[in-house]
């Protein structure tokens, strides 16, 4: 048997349900009609407190619905105000970088070199002047304003520029090339030869090709007793000149073409040289003074020595080795005097004999004399 109640199965003597509690009634109790209405009463109440507890279900249900409706909208709108924030913020970030760079050094520097390349120079002039209103003295910026003055034709302008960021900053080499460029393509070389002589050793090695070194000469200038011949060894495409009278020299004075240049005076002379490389670049000037002084040749030997002599006796003169002897009787000798070629006779009387020696350098030994007695007995 079931409880009435719960429907627990029920063992046999049993009074109350285990379950609910509900007295178990052992006796069939008969269906009289009050029972039957107080079921149907029973039985409608019941349905009425499910179809409520549904009812109150449906609506505790359609409220978490709207509840959770009204969390996800309201959700979902602070998400769309922090996005829309988030968005305001990066708009107004990325305005002010956009706007910044627009407005930057290295912004202006960037089209100013790509107008350059693209040779639109008016463009570029117009952002390298934006670009020195940011940063003045900065080289880069100055320099391709030179560059730009120069393709334009206003090479004075370039000029003025690019010797202004030398002056700033004596090892700049870019400054250095464009300015070295510049005086090329006008050929003023004198102007490339002062800058060099100026730079620092980085510029000088960076820009080898725009300096003439000077050639040493064979032989250095100083006290000398014979002639000299004075070699040079040029680099190649390097051209000498040179003059021996003290000049200073250029490219109109005499070229060394290889042939020695002879010092044969006797005296002071002054060598001053000129290297000029296949730019046209002159190197300094070179300078030597030679003193040469030849030793005097020796005096020639006579024989026979001073005395009275027969007619047949002859006078015979031995000349130092290179010399000829000039020789005369009762007066000195001089290069008109005779000259000796042979035994001489002795003139009748007293008379004295003189000869000097000459060598081949014109240079004259002391005279010396005998004197000769001869009255022909």
């Amino acid at each position: 048997m079931k409880c009435k109640n719960c429907g627990t199965e029920l063992k046999k003597g049993v009074f109350f349900c285990p379950a609910c509690g509900k007295e178990v009634q052992w006796v069939p109790e008969y269906n009289t009609l009050e029972n039957i209405m107080r079921m149907k009463k029973a039985a409608e109440e019941e349905r009425r407190r499910k179809e409520l507890e549904a009812q109150k279900e449906r609506e505790r249900a359609q409220r978490l619905a709207e509840q959770e409706r009204r969390r996800k909208r309201k959700k979902r709108n602070r998400i769309l105000g922090v996005a829309a924030a988030f968005a305001a913020v990066c708009s107004g970030v990325l305005f002010y970088f956009y706007q910044k760079q627009n407005h930057s050094f290295d912004f202006q520097m960037a089209q100013a070199e790509t107008k350059f390349s693209n040779k639109e120079y008016e463009e570029a002039m117009k952002y390298v002047e934006r670009a020195l209103a940011l940063l003045p003295q900065n080289p880069q910026a100055n320099i391709l304003e030179a560059k730009i003055y120069l393709h334009n034709g206003n090479a004075d302008a370039a000029e003025a520029i690019l010797n202004s960021v030398i002056q700033a900053d004596p090892e700049n080499t870019s400054a250095f090339g464009e300015l070295l460029r510049l005086y090329e393509a006008d050929e003023k070389t004198e102007k490339i030869q002062e800058l060099m002589e100026d730079a620092g050793e980085k510029i000088r090695t960076s820009f080898s090709e725009y300096i003439c070194q000077l050639p040493q000469v064979s032989e250095k200038g100083g006290e000398y007793d014979q002639e000299l011949q004075l070699t040079f060894a040029p680099p190649e495409g390097v051209q000498i000149y040179y003059t021996l009278d003290n000049t200073d020299p250029d490219q109109d004075s005499v070229l060394y073409e290889g042939s020695p240049v002879m010092i044969v005076k006797e005296g002071k002379t002054t060598l001053k040289y000129i290297a000029y490389n296949a730019l046209g670049i002159a190197s300094e000037t070179g300078s030597e003074v030679y003193h040469l002084t030849f030793p005097v040749p020796d005096a020639p030997s006579v024989t026979p020595s001073s005395g009275r002599y027969n007619p047949d006796v002859l006078i015979e003169v031995t000349a130092p080795e290179g010399c000829v002897v000039y020789y005369s009787f009762d007066s000195a000798p001089t290069l008109e005097s005779s000259l000796y070629t042979g035994p001489v006779s002795i003139p009748q009387g007293e008379h004295i004999f003189m000869a000097v020696a000459v060598d081949a350098r014109g240079k004259t030994s002391r005279t010396v004399s005998e004197a000769y007695v001869n009255y022909g007995w």
